[in-house]
Order: structure tokens, then sequence, then C-alpha cells
């Protein structure tokens, strides 16, 4: 549709690797997957989960929309979109609306781009990895993004290498400028490793 409102193109990229998860996703779980995108800018990976994704089930987007614009921009994107309907947005931290989210229905796909802080991007796939079905698909944007002139912990790497090293819930299902996550074990396993 021509009359999307966008400032820049930081998905399209990905769309390849999308097709293929897709695919697996739709193989486990069916043509209507239940998705959960964190951080969602102008709403364009909103809008391809919409397009290719969601089928009949829904997207919960998370965004604190810490400028005004962008969240204008989001909803007039979203609003333009026919199943516009089956989006739940949530405006706020995702480090506090994520966590809310426990004990309500499991995701099949997550997406997190939210928070350009290794501390942030930890935090994020912690909780977020607790939220998604087992043999269910987390994918973490900006894993190959640096930022000349800072330290690690001022971009997300440090914190996705941190979450590969300690996840006991996931495996590295693929690594490209995103990394994509399955989960390969059921949450009851933490209950029973912290005993």
């Amino acid at each position: 549709m021509s009359d999307y409102i966008f400032t820049g193109d930081y998905f399209s990229n990905n769309i390849k690797q999308w097709e293929k998860i897709q695919s697996d996703l739709n193989a486990t779980f069916g043509n209507n997957l239940r998705c959960l995108e964190v951080g969602s800018w102008e709403g364009r990976s909103a809008l391809y989960l919409l397009d290719n994704f969601v089928g009949n089930s829904s997207l919960t987007v998370i965004d604190y929309f810490i400028l005004p614009n962008i969240h204008t921009t989001y909803l007039h994107n979203i609003n333009l979109h026919p199943k516009k309907q089956q989006v739940n947005t949530i405006v706020g931290s995702s480090l506090k609306e994520l966590p809310k989210l426990m004990g309500q229905e499991l995701f099949d796909f997550i997406y997190i781009d939210a928070g350009k802080t290794s501390a942030d991007n930890l935090a994020n796939l912690i909780i977020s990895e607790r939220l998604l079905k087992v043999n269910g698909i987390m994918v973490v944007d900006d894993f190959g993004w640096t930022k000349e002139g800072t330290k690690n912990k001022h971009t997300p790497n440090l914190g996705i290498s941190a979450f590969k090293e300690v996840t006991l819930l996931c495996e590295v299902y693929m690594e490209y400028y995103q990394v994509a996550f399955k989960k390969v074990n059921d949450n009851g396993i933490l209950f029973k490793l912290n005993r």
C-alpha cells in the first residue's frame, strides 16, 4: 500500500532469513502464528509479520515510542493494514511490560529490536524466552551492529553473546546480522535445575 510512511528501511535485508524461519514455523505450528514484537519503530516489521506470519492469529507489539512522531507514524501505518484489529499495541518499556505477559498464552515467534545496549538485549532475551513455545523461534536484531568509538556494552552484541552462553531453554538456530534462537526446553527445566 503506497500510503505507508517510513523514514528508513532497517528490516528488508532480513526477509530472506525470515522466509526460512516462517517456513519452519508453519511446518511446526501451522499458518496462524501468534507473534510478539518487542520494539517496532515505524511498524515495518510489524506489517511484514501481519502479511506473512500472523494469518488469523494475533500480533502483540511492545514499544516505548520514545519519540512522539514515531508513535504517530507507527499508528498511521498499522491502521492502514486490513489486519489492524489483530494487533495489540502496548506502549511502555519492554522491561516493565514483558513480565506482565507471563502466565498468558505463549508465542510461536518473538522478534526483539528494542534497546540498543547489551544489558537491554540480555534482559529482553531472558524474559522473552520464557514467553516462547517449545519449538518456537525468537529473533534478536543488531547482533552485527557496531558503533565506532563505543564499547561493546553500548551495542547489542555483548548482551546477545552472553545470552547464547547462559540460556538453558534455547539454542542458536540461525546467525547472521540478526540471531535466531529456537526454544528446545520447556520452562519447567528452570525449576528443576534450581532445586
